[in-house]
């Protein structure tokens, strides 16, 4: 079977045939796109080992299954103070969301979130931008940090770069930006320009969007939402702070529901397509 590899540990060849000298005798492994494939083709293989009946063989059937449910491995990629990455933090250490943040990177050497990781004892790295590189050359030395520490999912908080399209298609469905407004109402502004906008146009309602990074900018399907109501005597400063304090919220919900449902199908859509290729 491809991609089974079976480690003898306790067996010896004779002339009456393979025999076991009792106790763990064989190890089998499987690999696959992601652990539930590898999980599954291991014990296919190791139905297929066959002793003597009377050698009373039998084998484990919980190995491997812990993997299934370790936390996502999360990325903070901003260029502010990351202020909304907190509540998921604060979760992470009550125990009441399943992930662990591995990596904290800035463009910004002075950048606030990379003070945070430090206070929080998280790997946070500079990536500096020199003037006149190419949005692919950096994008590219980010995406190699990311996967050097094995980061599942990639939340962008006040990152204040557009993302090259080779880094979206390379983390699609798996990174999350979000912005603060209703989306897809003023989608490309910025900080304190959407919320003056969204006074000049007399709106009573607004708030913060988490959604799917993409090559359009701030295209990508609505994941979370929260709604801020615009109070009389608004200022884009003070509706700016209304809708910080459902940022943190709405990025919370979204790495709870992105590590219950959307990895698992992203992982399951990879499987089979590859399957379907080999066809």
């Amino acid at each position: 079977m491809s991609g089974i590899k079976v480690y003898h540990a306790g067996t010896k060849k004779t002339e009456a045939g393979l025999v076991s000298s009792g106790g763990r005798v064989l190890t089998v492994t499987g690999t696959g796109v992601d652990f539930n494939d590898a999980i599954r083709q291991a014990y296919q293989a190791v139905a297929k080992v066959r002793f003597n009946p009377t050698d009373g063989l039998h084998f484990r059937k919980d190995i491997g299954h812990r993997a299934l449910h370790r936390p996502t491995r999360v990325a903070l990629v901003g260029s502010t103070r990351g202020s909304s990455s907190q509540v998921t933090l604060d979760a992470i250490r009550a125990g009441t969301l399943n992930a662990e943040v591995v990596l904290v990177v800035s463009n910004k050497a002075d950048a606030g979130i990379l003070e945070r990781a430090k206070r929080e004892g998280i790997r946070h790295v500079h990536l500096p931008c020199a003037k006149g590189t190419p949005r692919t050359e950096y994008d590219a030395g980010l995406t190699q940090l990311l996967r050097d520490e094995g980061v599942d999912l990639v939340l962008l908080v006040g990152f204040m770069r557009i993302l090259s399209s080779e880094f979206c298609r390379d983390w699609e469905s798996r990174c999350l930006n979000i912005h603060p407004s209703l989306l897809p109402k003023h989608a490309g502004g910025m900080d304190l320009e959407v919320h003056k906008a969204v006074l000049e146009a007399g709106e009573t309602e607004t708030g913060c969007t988490v959604h799917f990074v993409t090559e359009v900018v701030d295209g990508g399907a609505c994941f979370v939402q929260r709604q801020v109501q615009v109070q009389g005597g608004d200022t884009p400063e003070t509706l700016k702070a209304r809708v910080q304090a459902e940022e943190g919220t709405a990025l919370h919900e979204a790495d709870r529901l992105i590590g219950e449902v959307v990895l698992p199908a992203t992982s399951a859509a990879v499987r089979q397509d590859r399957e379907r290729a080999k066809q």
